[in-house]
């Protein structure tokens, strides 16, 4: 016998298979495999950078840009499921490259579920900020992979440190007034052998903006000049 909210929080009906950890004075349910608990939402592969990590530089496809109809159907089969999932906005290129995406944000948001979106920054103007915060956007990833200008611009082409930061301390400063001011902010840092010694520096940076949330994630090498930058 289970509560009911660990039963609906673990999307848990007849005939699910579960895997069950047994302890001495416990145990641990896994969620079932077959829970969808997030959809990452890819509204653009485009981007306004040329990253040195970015999968783009080994690609031959042409860039495009999800279309309204696309994204309605989406949402509804996200709509649709039980229970529904958080949604991600992100992926290869630049989410707020696409100009739907502050309103994809709200419209996402009406579900009553949690929303992020990760953005390289470089974007995020004050109207842009006005409109994610407006829309009701739960939490903002920014990426950031190097402490000084100088490590940030060799793997951010394109991309200026002081200009993401004070796009981020702008952020930061409209959002309503709070104990726990919404949206919440992370930083996402990929780490490699050029920028680990970065990290600690760049956790601190993002402290100077009241992030919440870090995310450490290693290279994974889309070229072969990359292959020499991975930790593993």
């Amino acid at each position: 016998m289970l509560p009911a909210e660990v039963v609906a929080g673990f999307g848990l009906k007849p005939g699910a298979r579960v895997r069950v950890d047994e302890g001495k004075n416990h145990f641990r349910v896994h969620r079932p495999v077959t829970q969808l608990r997030k959809v990452y939402i890819e509204p653009t592969v485009a981007c306004n950078l040329e990253c040195i990590t970015c999968f783009r530089n080994e690609w031959e496809n042409p860039l495009g840009q999800m279309s309204d109809t696309t994204f309605a159907s989406v949402l509804d089969g996200i709509r649709g499921m039980d229970p529904i999932p958080d949604v991600y906005f992100g992926g290869i290129g630049e989410p707020l490259h696409h100009p739907m995406a502050p309103s994809w944000v709200a419209e996402a948001k009406a579900l009553g579920i949690k929303v992020e979106l990760i953005t390289n920054g470089t974007t995020l103007s004050e109207e842009v900020s006005r409109e994610l915060i407006e829309a009701g956007l739960d939490l903002l990833w920014v990426s950031i992979d190097g402490a000084s200008p100088e490590s940030f611009a060799d793997v951010r082409i394109g991309a200026n440190l002081p200009e993401v930061m004070e796009n981020l301390r702008r952020f930061a400063a409209m959002r309503p007034a709070d104990h726990h001011p919404k949206p919440e902010i992370g930083i996402a840092f990929l780490a490699m052998k050029r920028n680990i010694v970065d990290l600690p520096e760049v956790i601190r940076l993002g402290k100077s903006v009241g992030a919440k949330h870090f995310s450490v994630s290693n290279l994974q090498p889309a070229t072969a000049d990359m292959q020499g930058e991975a930790l593993y």
